[in-house]
């Protein structure tokens, strides 16, 4: 087994967007800064029916803008100025315009390759970063001011020594198992099918949210005259819309979003993963943080997930910068970190289970009550308003007016 020749300050699990956010939020600080990816980088897709895309919410294009990247960022962002809300067999619906409430745009779609090459290429000139990949953390040893990490690299064990451990390696986090901290888990037995369609009219920035009888149907502006789907299916149904032809699926979707978009006329290759929420029952031990998804998993209903990592960057570091990343001071810190983050996931994690649950039930009742709940938002400004700035998650931001991390 060998060993680095240094220490690190810092050591982060996890180079995905997240890990590597983090990492560029540390890239004016005296920290000497490790990253250990596990996964090599995937393959790009050209085709835009393939492409995979983020939403981005206001908090993160401001904490994107402060990490002095956003405009890169926003070369391929498509704004979201109006948001659409319907349900499949009820009348009415909600309708609204950020424009009439100066509160625009209301955020952003951004291809995941994209983010991932101006995340990329900004790590790539980091001086006080190394990074390790594929590289996967085995395990862990606490020290008095740390931990000793051990990792597999080309096929060998390296050990290296941290002042702060961060999980940032997904819902099945090894850094969070290996630190002892439980989590909470929640199987919603449904599946979200995910993919790029084709529309016949323009998008006109319009996030499209639409409650089916089977779950949630998620239709997003991109790039020219197409839009990302996310379609919530139960799990038993799930393998049957995968192995439709293109023609039959849009048919089948043609039915459940109706004919606002005109008609579908291209499907990109239809991807599905099962719907879960995971919450960390602790987000800290003694020099060690989880964030992200590591963190906290949650339904993709209300496009919260990873805008609520980007939080959890913001937030951690921001409080090392007011530590002045003192080793001494990371204890504090932590205890601090847990407590400020707890509102923010706690309010996305009840928004986005009760999102679920509210919308779920097929009975007449229910689906009476929704619709009313629904039309009410589309006649009442102070309800939409509300539905926006809680939207944004810029409130969960603390000042950084006069911060430039670091």
């Amino acid at each position: 087994m060998s060993e680095s020749n240094s220490n690190f300050d810092i050591v982060i699990v996890g180079g995905g967007l997240v890990g590597m956010s983090l990492v560029v939020g540390l890239a004016k600080s005296p920290c000497k800064v490790l990253l250990l990816e596990q996964n090599p980088t995937a393959p790009l897709h050209d085709n835009i029916l393939d492409l995979r895309t983020t939403g981005l919410t206001r908090s993160s294009e401001k904490m994107f803008v402060q990490l002095g990247i956003w405009k890169k960022i926003a070369t391929a962002a498509t704004a979201i100025e109006r948001l659409d809300i319907s349900e499949q067999g009820n009348f009415g619906g909600a309708r609204i315009d950020a424009n009439q409430h100066n509160i625009s745009p209301i955020g952003y779609m951004v291809p995941n390759h994209h983010l991932m090459k101006v995340l990329s290429s900004e790590v790539a000139q980091l001086a006080n970063l190394s990074v390790f990949s594929p590289a996967s953390c085995e395990a862990i040893e606490r020290q008095e001011n740390g931990y000793k990490v051990t990792f597999k690299l080309d096929g060998e064990l390296k050990q290296v020594r941290t002042n702060l451990l961060v999980g940032a390696d997904g819902a099945n986090s090894k850094v969070r198992e290996l630190l002892g901290i439980t989590a909470t888990h929640k199987k919603y037995q449904q599946s979200a099918i995910i993919t790029n369609i084709q529309i016949q009219k323009p998008h006109n920035n319009i996030a499209y949210e639409r409650f089916t009888q089977h779950g949630p149907l998620a239709v997003l502006p991109i790039q020219q005259d197409y839009c990302a789907l996310i379609w919530t299916q139960p799990e038993k149904e799930v393998e049957h819309y995968l192995q439709m032809d293109d023609q039959c699926f849009m048919q089948t979707l043609q039915k459940a979003f109706g004919y606002r978009l005109g008609k579908f006329s291209a499907v990109g290759r239809r991807a599905a993963y099962p719907l879960s929420m995971t919450a960390s029952d602790d987000l800290t031990r003694e020099h060690a943080v989880l964030i992200g998804n590591a963190a906290q998993t949650v339904h993709p209903v209300a496009a919260q997930g990873f805008n609520l990592g980007l939080r959890d960057v913001h937030t951690l570091v921001h409080m090392l910068i007011e530590k002045q990343f003192k080793p001494e001071l990371f204890n504090q810190m932590l205890v601090e970190y847990q407590q400020q983050r707890q509102p923010d996931r706690q309010h996305v994690m009840r928004l986005t289970d009760g999102l679920t649950r509210v919308f779920s039930p097929q009975v007449w009742p229910a689906k009476l009550l929704r619709g009313f709940g629904v039309r009410l938002i589309g006649s009442l400004s102070a309800a939409q308003r509300s539905v926006l700035r809680r939207n944004m998650g810029t409130r969960y931001l603390l000042d950084l007016e006069n911060d430039t991390y670091g």
